[in-house]
């Protein structure tokens, strides 16, 4: 079967979506990863099929409409208004580009901002229509030990409440973008005030959420087209050929810590690498930084750190003694299944939720929110972790957990399982009102 894979986000957002294509391809399908401009290289590497349909994700954090996303990122407001700039520009011009290459794509499989677009070209092909998540969204009435009380109850139908507000809030400024490109592009009737993705949960269409029941417990009041599958992890590590550099400094002394925010530039990437140098030093602490896209300098900073741009996080991560990142869901799950304790400084989305399981689970110290970030708490989160055998020991139970699953496996098995089935094609059928 011809399976089109649409991967819109950053690298760490991509990588799961290439490991869980590598695994259809040997199923037997032809598999194809539709990502932002960037990734083309990554993907054929992998030996897959790759199409681009639209601008980096380095291209639009540095637009005007990606910088004020960033310097408002810690506000509700700010985040919304900075989201429905980049997703209004995705949708037109994501939909017009795929709809150019997909005319024989038999189903989709989309992650959540994919989904923007995934949503109406799957009404269009009348084809099947995954959804992936790498955070779990779904409602429930249970906490993650399993309890179910009347706090939890309120909590989870509180929480219910907001998401359907937040995404109506989004849908009200993205309905005429995402309208203009059904009716230009795809020839399809316009999508109503209400919420049309509720339509996919009340149809029951296939979920896949890629983490680990080790890090977030599947609660029984879930539906069974929601399916926790495990981790997708892309073990590329062995083509990667790292810097002479980067070697000779691994080798030269105690295992360093991993600092790495992401690919989302910092407001102010000098004094944010100031603050962790400071708070390395006081630790006494020797550190690898991955710039990533996020504007921190790139060398060798000092004799006990150096910053390098990227590396595979499967490469390096046997290698560090602990992680300091933002708590993206791709990182802590490479963090995670590594055994590594991990310091969590959320910015916005899904990030302070990953912070907090880490928390719960023993595996860190409380996440340090982004916008509290200090030199005080930052040093004693790091000596935190290097002093805490439990907290070690913790992590280490985890990732041996972690790495005795197979998630790519796992979802593709319950893929073909779905599809050989019949699964159900994809269709809207409200109209505007």
């Amino acid at each position: 079967m011809r399976i089109d894979i649409l991967a819109i986000g950053s690298r760490g957002d991509v990588q799961p979506y290439i490991a869980l294509g590598i695994g259809l391809r040997k199923a037997g399908h032809r598999v194809r990863i539709v990502t932002l401009d960037g990734f083309e290289a990554l993907v054929r590497g992998c030996g897959l099929d790759h199409v681009s349909i639209g601008r980096s994700p380095r291209d639009i954090a540095g637009s005007t409409e990606g910088r004020q996303w960033v310097e408002r990122r810690t506000s509700t407001t700010g985040f919304l208004q900075g989201f429905v700039r980049v997703a209004a520009s995705l949708i037109e011009e994501g939909v017009a580009n795929y709809w150019k290459t997909c005319q024989d794509v038999e189903a989709l499989i989309v992650s959540g901002m994919g989904l923007l677009v995934g949503f109406h070209i799957a009404d269009r092909l009348r084809i099947p229509l995954i959804r992936v998540q790498l955070s779990p969204f779904a409602r429930t009435h249970y906490d993650w030990s399993g309890r179910r009380n009347l706090r939890t109850a309120v909590k989870g139908e509180w929480t219910a409440f907001l998401h359907t507000v937040f995404r109506s809030l989004l849908w009200s400024r993205l309905r005429s973008h995402a309208n203009a490109a059904r009716r230009t592009i795809l020839s399809l009737p316009p999508l109503p005030l209400t919420d049309p993705f509720k339509t996919m949960n009340r149809e029951r269409l296939l979920v896949l959420d890629a983490y680990s029941t080790a890090v977030v417990p599947r609660p029984p009041d879930w539906g069974d087209w929601v399916q926790v599958t495990g981790y997708w992890f892309l073990d590329n590590a062995q083509e990667w050929k790292p810097p002479s550099d980067l070697l000779d400094f691994l080798k030269s002394g105690p295992r360093p810590v991993f600092v790495g925010f992401g690919s989302t530039p910092f407001p102010e990437p000098e004094a944010a690498a100031a603050l962790v140098l400071r708070s390395l030093k006081r630790a006494g602490q020797r550190a690898v930084i991955v710039a990533g896209g996020s504007g921190l300098q790139i060398g060798r900073l000092s004799d006990e750190i150096i910053s390098v741009d990227s590396v595979p996080h499967r490469w390096l991560f046997p290698q560090v003694s602990s992680a300091v990142h933002h708590g993206g869901a791709g990182v802590t799950g490479a963090a995670l299944g590594a055994g590594l304790p991990s310091i969590v400084i959320p910015v916005f989305a899904d990030q302070p939720f990953w912070g907090e399981r880490v928390f719960s689970l023993g595996a860190g110290p409380r996440p340090i929110p982004a916008k509290r970030l200090s030199e005080e708490s930052l040093t004693a989160a790091i000596r935190a972790t290097t002093n805490s055998e439990d907290m070690r020991r913790r992590a280490a139970a985890i990732g041996e957990q972690i790495r005795g699953e197979d998630g790519v496996l796992q979802a593709v098995t319950i893929i073909n399982k779905y599809l050989g089935c019949g699964a159900p094609r994809f269709e809207t059928t409200q109209t505007a009102t």
